[in-house]
C-alpha cells in the first residue's frame, strides 16, 4: 500500500476548513453588532441567592456582580436559585419599534421580570428542570413596559445540584437586531448538534450492522457503540426536558465522556492493528470507575471530580496518540496518521472545553469564547473513521468477490480438466480393451495358425515351400511378440533379427557376417517400424537364399548425424539383367516398406560379384530414449 501525504491530509484539510468557518461564525455571533445604537448590554448588576419565586425587594442581601457571572468563581457556595437585578436607562426608546431581552448564555434555566412584570420564562424550575445551558433565550418585551429612564430588570436563575450556575450579560435591543443573532446561535448550538447526532447515529447503525455480519471484527461493534453513546450524550446540548432529574442526568453526561474515549481508543487502535491488553484493561477500568466515583461524590465536589476525570481521560488519549504516532511513523500506516491528526484536533478542542468547564479564574484567559468546540469536531472523527471502516469493509467484500470469481473460474477449469481426464480415461479403457482383444486374437493365431505353419514347414516337399512357410511363421511370431509394446530399442530388435538370420542362413550353409556400428543405444522403434524394418531384412535374406547362390551374407548397421544406414550384401551372382529391368514382388515390397519408414532404398552391384541393398532412414523418424 503506497503512502500519500496528500491523500492523508485531504480529509483533515476539509474538516479544518469546515471548523474554521464554523469558528468564524461563532466569533461573529459572540461579538455585538456595532451598528445597533439601541443595544444595551448589562455587564454590572446585583446578585442575591434566594429561593423565592417573586423578585426580592431592597431588603434582600444584594451583592454587586460583574457579568458574565460564574457562580463557581464569584459565588462558590451558591446553589439552587439566585436573582440578578439591573437598573438601566433606555434613551433611544422608539414607540414604533419592538424590543426584546436576549440571554445569550445561562445555566441552567431562567425567567425575566421587567419593571415588576414577568416577560418570559425558559420553562420548569422543578425537576426535571428545563435545560438552557447551551440554548439562548429571547423574550419579547411588551411595548408599554420599557421606559426611557429608571428601568428595573430582574432575572431569576436556577442551578440544581451537579450543575454550574452562570449568567452572561443580558442584552436589550430591537427584535430586528436580536432575532437574527438568536437564530444564528440556535442554529450553531442546537440545529448543528441535532444534524450531527443524526449523522453519527447513521454511522453507528452502519458500524453495528457490519459487526453483526462479522462478529470477530470487534472494532466495528465498539465504534458503533461509541457512536450511540455520543448521540445520547449530545442530547445534553439541545434537549430542554431531560429524561432524568438533573443530578442523575449530569452524572450520565459527564461519565459518558470516559465511555466514549474508552470505546474510541480500543476500536481505533484495534482498527490500525495496535492491541495492548493492559492498556485496554486500563481503559475498561476508567469506563467502570468513572460513574461509580461520581455516584459516591458529594454534591459540593461533583464538578471538581468530573474535572479530574476529564483531565485523566485526556491524558489517556495523549498516550493513545503516542501509540498512533509510533504506528504511523514506523510502519507508514496512513490510517494511523490520519487518526492521529484527527484525534489531536479533537483533544485540542476538548482541552478548550475543559477550561470552560473548570471555570478556574487563572485559566480563563486561555478561553477564546464561551462556545463549546468538541461537539463540532467529534462528528468529523466519526465521519472520517466511518468512511475508513466502510472503505475497508467494501475493499474486503471486493476482494471476496474477486476471490469468489477466481474460485468459480478454477472450478470451471477443473471441471473441464476432469472432463478431459474422463475422456482420456475412456480412451485408455477402450484402447486397453482393444489391446486385450488383440492379444486374445494374437494368442489364438499363435496357437492355431502357428501350429499349422510349423507343420507345413516339416511336411514341405520343396525347400522353397519350406522357406516360405518359415517366413510366414516368423511374421506371425513377430506380430504376436511385438503386440502391446509401445517402443522397442533398435539394438534389441536387431538382436532378434540376427538370431533369425543365422538360423535361416545356416540351414542353407551360408555364412552370416553381422556388423553393428551403433555407439549408443538411444533409438527407439514403434511396432510398425520394427515390423517393416524386419521384413526388409528378411526379404533381402530370402532373395539371397533363393537367387544369389552366395556363400556369405553381410549385414551392416551404422548411423551418421542425420541418417540410419542399413546394408545387406552377398558374394553371389548378383542381380540378373532382366531382374534389374523388371523387379520382382520381393524387391517392390522392400521399396514400399522403405517408403513407410520415411527412407530410401537402392541396390548396388559389387565389383567382386554379388549385390548390395542400401537402406537410408532419417533419424528424426525414430524416438529418442531418455538419457
Amino acid at each position: 500500500m503506497s503512502f500519500s501525504v496528500h491523500a492523508l491530509l485531504k480529509p483533515l484539510r476539509d474538516s479544518c476548513i469546515f471548523l474554521w468557518l464554523l469558528l468564524a461564525s461563532l466569533s461573529t455571533f459572540a461579538t455585538p453588532e456595532a451598528t445597533s445604537k439601541a443595544l444595551v448590554s448589562m455587564t454590572q448588576g446585583e446578585f442575591v441567592q434566594s429561593a423565592v419565586t417573586q423578585p426580592p425587594g431592597d431588603q434582600a442581601d444584594w451583592q454587586p456582580a460583574s457579568l458574565p457571572d460564574i457562580w463557581k468563581i464569584s459565588h462558590p457556595t451558591a446553589e439552587g436559585i439566585g436573582w440578578y437585578r439591573f437598573r438601566f436607562d433606555y434613551p433611544t426608546l422608539s414607540q414604533k419599534a419592538l424590543y426584546g431581552l436576549y440571554l445569550s448564555r445561562l445555566s441552567l434555566n431562567a425567567e425575566a421580570f421587567l419593571n415588576g412584570e414577568k416577560i418570559g420564562s425558559g420553562g420548569a424550575f422543578e425537576e426535571p428542570v428545563a435545560r438552557h445551558w447551551n440554548r439562548p433565550l429571547l423574550f419579547a418585551i411588551p411595548p408599554h413596559l420599557l421606559k426611557p429612564r429608571d428601568n428595573l430588570l430582574m432575572v431569576r436563575v436556577i442551578a440544581p445540584p451537579h450543575s454550574q450556575g452562570m449568567l452572561a450579560p443580558p442584552q436589550i435591543d430591537t427584535l430586528e437586531h436580536l432575532q437574527p443573532r438568536f437564530e444564528e446561535a440556535k442554529f450553531i448550538r442546537i440545529t448543528l448538534n441535532q444534524t450531527s447526532s443524526l449523522l453519527i447515529v447513521g454511522i453507528g447503525l452502519l458500524m453495528l450492522s457490519l459487526w453483526w455480519r462479522r462478529k470477530q471484527d470487534t472494532a466495528y461493534g465498539l465504534f458503533g457503540l461509541a457512536a450511540f453513546v455520543w448521540a445520547l450524550q449530545s442530547l445534553n446540548f439541545y434537549i430542554i426536558t431531560a429524561p432524568l432529574p438533573t443530578p442523575q442526568w449530569e452524572l450520565f453526561v459527564n461519565a459518558s465522556f470516559q465511555a466514549i474515549a474508552t470505546l474510541w481508543l480500543i476500536s481505533l487502535l484495534d482498527f490500525v492493528g495496535i492491541r495492548l491488553k493492559r492498556f485496554n484493561q486500563l481503559l475498561w477500568a476508567i469506563l467502570i470507575l468513572s460513574p461509580l466515583t461520581l455516584l459516591c461524590t458529594p454534591d459540593a465536589y461533583f464538578t471538581d471530580v468530573t474535572d479530574v476525570w476529564h483531565l485523566v481521560t485526556m491524558g489517556v488519549v495523549v498516550f493513545g496518540l503516542c501509540l498512533l504516532a509510533k504506528e504511523g511513523i514506523l510502519h507508514r500506516n496512513k490510517d494511523a496518521n490520519l487518526l492521529l491528526l484527527t484525534l489531536s484536533l479533537i483533544l485540542l478542542f476538548a482541552f478548550h472545553d475543559w477550561l470552560i468547564h473548570t471555570n478556574i479564574a487563572a485559566l480563563n484567559h486561555w478561553v477564546s469564547n464561551e462556545e463549546y468546540l468538541m461537539q463540532f469536531s467529534a462528528p468529523v472523527l466519526f465521519l472520517i473513521v466511518g468512511l475508513m471502516m466502510t472503505s475497508r469493509y467494501v475493499g474486503a467484500l471486493n476482494d471476496y468477490e474477486q476471490l469468489n470469481q477466481q474460485l468459480e473460474q478454477r472450478v470451471v477449469s477443473k471441471h473441464e480438466e476432469l472432463n478431459q481426464n474422463f475422456q482420456q480415461l475412456q480412451s485408455i479403457l477402450k484402447e486397453q480393451a482393444s489391446l486385450e482383444e488383440r492379444e486374445r486374437i494374437y494368442q489364438d493365431l499363435h496357437d492355431d495358425l502357428g501350429a499349422k505353419l510349423l507343420t507345413l514347414v516339416y511336411r514341405a516337399q520343396d525347400s522353397n515351400n519350406a522357406e516360405l512357410a518359415r517366413s510366414a511363421l516368423q511374421d506371425l511370431r513377430d506380430v504376436v511378440s511385438r503386440a502391446g509394446t509401445e517402443h522397442i530399442p533398435l539394438t534389441d530388435a536387431m538382436a532378434d533379427y540376427r538370431i533369425e538370420c543365422e538360423k535361416r542362413l545356416s540351414d542353407v550353409h551360408i555364412q552370416l557376417v553381422w556388423q553393428i556400428e551403433m555407439k549408443e543405444d538411444h533409438l527407439l522403434l514403434t511396432q510398425p517400424q520394427v515390423l517393416n524394418l524386419g521384413r526388409i531384412i528378411r526379404e533381402a535374406v530370402s532373395n539371397v537364399i533363393r537367387h544369389a547362390q552366395a556363400s556369405q551374407v553381410t549385414v551392416n548397421l551404422s548411423h551418421s548425424d542425420r541418417q540410419l544406414l542399413l546394408s545387406v550384401s552377398d558374394n553371389g551372382i548378383g542381380l540378373p539383367a532382366e531382374s534389374a529391368r523388371n523387379k520382382g514382388r520381393g524387391l517392390n515390397n522392400i521399396q514400399k516398406r522403405a517408403m513407410l519408414l520415411g527412407g530410401e532404398v537402392h541396390f548396388e552391384a559389387l565389383s567382386a560379384g554379388g549385390l548390395k541393398l542400401c537402406l537410408q532412414l532419417p533419424l528424426q523418424a525414430f524416438a529418442q530414449a531418455p538419457h
